[in-house]
């Protein structure tokens, strides 16, 4: 039979309070069970995300800040690397360059009694082309000789110098037979950079 609300007067009042905290009770299982509880996973989810994305902007900010400096660091890397592009010739200039090389030996006196260009070496983006060079002359020929090809547009190392047979030719002037190594470099473009109908290497 139904409880009717005229009923509830009778109830005694130890029992009326029993079933107050029992309806609290079940409304508050209820409550937690239908709305706290995942109410609260989604809470703890949201607080995880923020934190990341406030740490997100932190670094951000940070990039931010120091932006300009990486910026005007990008810069100057790709300057210097302008820079060097321009100092290795391609390989169609090669044997002009070994031309001025010698002619610069010749016009500083020197005989060449060898000029052999070796074979290329590859460094990456460059390769080594280093000439085995043997000449005759005066001490100062080829320090002025040495000086000149310095002063190249181009990248040309002289190494591994050897002097042999010195003679005195009075007035501190000597003879010498000089064996070096002379390098100098090219850019060996990357494989795929000249697609598309774009113009070769330096």
């Amino acid at each position: 039979m139904a409880l009717k609300l005229g009923d509830l007067s009778k109830v005694p009042p130890k029992q009326k309070v029993f079933l107050t905290v029992l309806v609290c009770l079940i409304v508050g299982v209820a409550y937690y069970y239908l709305y706290y509880q995942s109410a609260s996973r989604e809470i703890d989810t949201l607080q995880g995300q923020l934190s990341e994305l406030q740490s997100k902007i932190k670094e951000q900010e940070v990039i931010a800040r120091n932006l300009p400096s990486f910026q005007a660091e990008v810069k100057r890397l790709e300057e210097q690397l302008a820079l060097l592009l321009d100092q290795l010739p391609n390989f169609a200039e090669i044997p002009d360059l070994l031309k001025n090389v010698s002619d610069l030996g010749k016009e500083s006196g020197l005989d060449f009694l060898k000029f052999s260009p070796g074979g290329e070496v590859g460094k990456g983006f460059y390769a080594e082309i280093p000439v085995a060079i043997s000449v005759n002359g005066e001490y100062h020929g080829f320090a002025l000789f040495a000086d000149k090809v310095s002063h190249l547009p181009r990248i040309v190392n002289l190494s591994e110098i050897v002097f042999s047979q010195p003679k005195d030719l009075g007035e501190d002037r000597i003879q010498v037979t000089v064996t070096c190594t002379a390098t100098t470099f090219r850019f060996v473009e990357q494989e795929g950079a000249g697609k598309g109908g774009k113009g070769s290497a330096r």
